[in-house]
C-alpha cells in the first residue's frame, strides 16, 4: 500500500469514529461527602396542667385569667383561677356594756345604820373597780347601844344622808370576775357626827373622820343575775383622832388630844363624869365584815 492509500485509510477510519465519540455521554460527578447525622430530637415537658377556669354559664362573666406567677415560687393553686378576695372587715361593735353589779348589805344598815351601796363594774377579765356610797339610815343603831353609847346619837358629816364612800380593786383569783373568789384592796372615807343630848340639849359632839386603807377577802355566789356576796377585812386607820377628858374635868369643853391612849371619848353628862369610847378596841386597827345581796349581769 502506497502512503496515499494509507492516508486516505486513516481519515475514513477518523470520520466514522468521530460521531460515535461524539454522542458517549460525559463521565457522572463523583458523589458528594455525607452529611452527619441530626442528633435525636430532645423529650418533650410534660403538658402544664390545665389552669383555666372552667366555662361559666349562660349569662354570667368569664372568671379572670390566672395570674402569672414567679417560677421560682410554689405553685399556686386557686381553684376559682384567681387570687383569694381579701378576708372581710370585721364590723365595728361599738361601745359593750361591761358587766356590773349592785349590791346592798342589809346586816350593816340594821345593826350600823349605815346603809352601803355596793356599785362594781368589771374592767378586765380578773379586775374590777368598786364604789361604796354610805347613807346613814338610823340616828340610834343597835352596835352603838352594844358599846353602852345608848344615848349617843350618829348623824353623816357630809352631803345629807351620804357620810362618804370607799373605793376598792377587786383581784378574782378565778380569772372571771363577779365568779369565786375575791381579794380587794381599797381605801375609806366616811364623815361622822355623834352627839349625846338631854333635856336641855346638846350635852357633848365630836366630828369625826373614819379614814381607812383596808384589804379584804371575799366571794361570790350568783343563780342567773341573783347574786349573794360576803367578805371579810381588815382595816387601818389613816386619820387617828382621839380625844378624853383630864382628870378632875367637870365639862366637856375640857376634852383634850394629849395623852388620851386612843380612846376617842364623848360625854354623856354635863360634868363630864361618865363617858363613851368611840373607837374600838383594836383601833387603830378595824374589823370590816359584809353580807350583800344584789344582781349581778354580764
Amino acid at each position: 500500500m502506497t502512503r496515499r492509500a494509507s492516508t486516505a485509510l486513516a481519515l475514513a477510519v477518523f470520520a466514522v469514529a468521530a460521531p460515535l465519540a461524539a454522542q458517549e455521554p460525559p463521565p457522572e460527578p463523583p458523589p458528594p461527602p455525607a452529611e452527619p447525622a441530626p442528633p435525636p430530637p430532645a423529650p418533650e415537658p410534660p403538658p402544664a396542667p390545665n389552669t383555666a377556669p372552667a366555662p361559666s354559664p349562660a349569662g354570667e362573666p368569664e372568671a379572670a385569667p390566672p395570674v402569672a406567677q414567679d417560677p421560682n415560687l410554689p405553685p399556686l393553686d386557686y381553684s376559682a383561677g384567681g387570687p383569694p378576695p381579701p378576708p372581710p372587715e370585721k364590723p365595728s361593735k361599738g361601745f359593750e356594756m361591761p358587766p356590773w353589779s349592785a349590791r346592798v348589805d342589809p346586816f350593816n344598815w340594821l345593826l350600823e345604820g349605815r346603809l352601803g351601796l355596793e356599785l362594781e363594774v368589771g374592767l378586765l377579765d380578773f379586775l374590777s373597780i368598786e364604789v361604796v356610797p354610805v347613807f346613814v339610815a338610823s340616828q340610834k343603831p343597835p352596835t352603838l347601844n352594844f358599846r353602852g353609847a345608848n344615848d349617843v346619837l350618829q348623824k353623816s358629816g357630809g352631803l345629807g344622808p351620804l357620810s362618804g364612800a370607799s373605793v376598792d380593786l377587786g383581784f378574782w383569783l378565778d380569772g372571771k370576775v363577779f365568779r369565786g373568789y375575791v381579794i380587794r384592796a381599797g381605801i375609806t372615807n366616811y364623815g361622822y357626827e355623834y352627839r349625846t343630848e338631854d333635856d336641855a340639849g346638846v350635852v357633848d359632839q365630836v366630828d369625826v373622820t373614819e379614814r381607812e386603807a383596808f384589804f379584804m377577802f371575799g366571794s361570790h355566789s350568783r343563780w342567773g343575775a341573783f347574786t349573794i356576796s360576803g367578805g371579810i377585812g381588815l382595816g387601818v386607820h389613816l386619820k387617828k383622832q382621839q380625844r378624853c377628858f383630864p382628870k378632875g374635868a367637870t365639862s366637856p369643853s375640857q376634852a383634850t388630844s394629849e395623852g388620851c391612849d386612843n380612846q376617842l371619848l364623848i360625854a354623856l353628862d354635863r360634868d363630864a363624869k361618865d363617858a363613851v369610847d368611840l373607837n374600838g378596841p383594836l383601833f387603830p386597827a378595824d374589823l370590816i365584815g359584809r353580807f350583800s345581796l344584789g344582781v349581778t349581769f354580764d
